[in-house]
């Protein structure tokens, strides 16, 4: 009977996650500077309304919705690898350095250059690596403290911003838009941004959900994992590699986007237990409904102007990590 229970539980925590994801896709289709009535988003995605309604729901709200509800899932997936395959419940993108790293290698070819989209993603993704591995350089290879990483998150990410910020000094006329990319937001990006982004988003995301195995194993002691046959140093990069590529990716697209990937999987973590085949999935899920919702926030809040989407996470991660620094027992114990 304690079986089925425990199967049943994660099946209805999916369905009300999902249940809503789906409300607040919905809602972020309707919300913006013209609220849009349900009324008029059913006759929308019919194509029965006027062309503003069908541009403002199709054209803009439609694909900023979709890069948020998978660019969010991307930081959850992230997140929850980083701090699975580390055994480090403070490790994610924005604490390691990744995020930082990745936008100042942004910065610097746009300023630098005129570059084509599709570089962007591949100088996120370097930059982002040199900032992830100068951090876990710096914090130590073995046993790593939590709060060693987040101190050398710290100085990393204050180099990275550092530069970033003398890269902008110099950058002319683009400096205020760069200004706004760096505060992290969805606001413009439609469905080119989408289209460019997709495959560096999905393969990872895929490639991370169906390797359940090696990612369980990956949290027991080193000389179990092997025992069991797995090789733990060469899995480990695999798992970091892919969750950095999916950080980095993103940031080259929305700037920069913090706390998401540590708050969605410390959630996670706290609901589904000793479930860790359940981790992934549902980091991905939280990680989306987050994104989702601070971006909907962000259209209200000041309107009828819009916040950065960055700014509001950072408000909600900062707090969260105060209180895990300051918390006696590990939230990874619930």
């Amino acid at each position: 009977m304690t079986g089925d229970n425990s199967a049943i539980r994660p099946l209805g925590l999916y369905g009300a996650t999902v249940c809503l994801l789906v409300l607040l896709f919905f809602v972020g289709l309707m919300a913006g500077s013209r609220w849009v009535s349900p009324t008029l988003l059913l006759s929308a995605i019919d194509g029965s309304s006027d062309l503003l309604t069908r541009i403002t729901v199709l054209e803009l709200r439609l694909p900023r919705n979709l890069l948020g509800l998978l660019g969010g899932a991307a930081l959850g997936v992230a997140g929850a690898v980083m701090q699975g395959v580390t055994r480090n419940s403070l490790a994610s993108p924005g604490l390691t350095g990744v995020i930082a790293s990745a936008a100042l290698a942004v910065v610097s070819l746009r300023t630098l250059s005129s570059p084509g989209a599709m570089w962007l993603p591949l100088m996120a993704l370097g930059g982002g690596l040199l900032g992830g591995a100068l951090t876990f350089a710096i914090a130590g290879r073995r046993q790593l403290q939590p709060e060693r990483v987040v101190l050398a998150g710290i100085a990393v990410t204050s180099l990275a911003t550092a530069l970033t910020t003398g890269l902008l000094l110099v950058s002319g006329a683009e400096a205020a838009e760069l200004y706004y990319w760096l505060a992290g937001s969805l606001m413009g990006r439609g469905w080119l941004q989408l289209q460019m982004v997709l495959p560096w988003l999905l393969l990872p995301l895929f490639a991370l959900l169906v390797m359940q195995r090696p990612f369980r194993l990956l949290q027991l002691d080193d000389d179990l994992a092997q025992a069991m046959g797995l090789a733990v140093g060469r899995w480990r990069l695999v798992f970091l590699l892919l969750a950095l590529l999916l950080a980095a990716a993103l940031v080259a697209f929305t700037g920069p986007i913090v706390f998401i990937g540590l708050v969605a999987p410390h959630i996670a973590r706290r609901i589904i237990g000793n479930q860790i085949q359940h981790w992934l999935p549902l980091s991905a899920l939280l990680g989306g409904l987050l994104l989702l919702a601070a971006d909907i926030l962000a259209r209200q809040l000041a309107f009828p102007q819009e916040l950065p989407v960055g700014m509001l996470t950072a408000l909600i991660g900062a707090p969260w990590l105060i209180y895990l620094l300051n918390s006696r027992t590990s939230p990874r114990s619930a």
